[in-house]
């Protein structure tokens, strides 16, 4: 098994016995000697403590280790995505309706950017609200890339 399909799948593993927490994105950096693991994940019923973290890290650390990875050097952090971070999950446009986005979106094979107030979002399309009301539905199969603007 690939290490990001082991390290996806040990996450997932982890992540059933806590209903309301979902993956959102793993990245696996550093050399082979010496590898550094980021898991992203998001909750349902909003902010993730880092006491939920560390207890997953260790969960998902140990089940790494049984797997053969504890002859390998590894970093493993575990987090939730920030602002800096593109939204991967339609869950994650759910949890963020009535915010500021930025989008990267496909209109017939082009790359287009808009930005606006999320307004809905369901499992196959979003609405974004653009500055002049108007109602932009965007296919989430289309969606290149999407960020939450910061409001001051």
């Amino acid at each position: 098994m690939e290490e990001l399909e082991l390290i996806n799948t040990t996450a997932e593993k982890v992540l059933q016995d806590h209903d309301d927490m979902y993956l959102v994105d793993v990245e696996l950096k550093g050399s082979p000697g010496n590898r550094v693991i980021w898991i992203y994940i998001e909750s349902d019923k909003g902010n993730i403590s880092l006491d939920r973290c560390a207890g997953l890290s260790r969960e998902v650390s140990f089940l790494l280790d049984a797997s053969g990875w504890h002859n390998k050097k590894y970093t493993l952090n575990v987090s939730s995505p920030g602002l800096d971070r593109p939204l991967k999950d339609i869950r994650q446009y759910v949890s963020n309706i009535g915010r500021k986005a930025s989008v990267a979106y496909l209109k017939d094979g082009e790359p287009v950017r808009a930005e606006g107030k999320l307004v809905n979002a369901h499992s196959d399309v979003i609405i974004l609200e653009t500055e002049s009301k108007k109602e932009l539905t965007i296919p989430f199969s289309d969606i290149v890339e999407t960020y939450i603007l910061p409001s001051f």
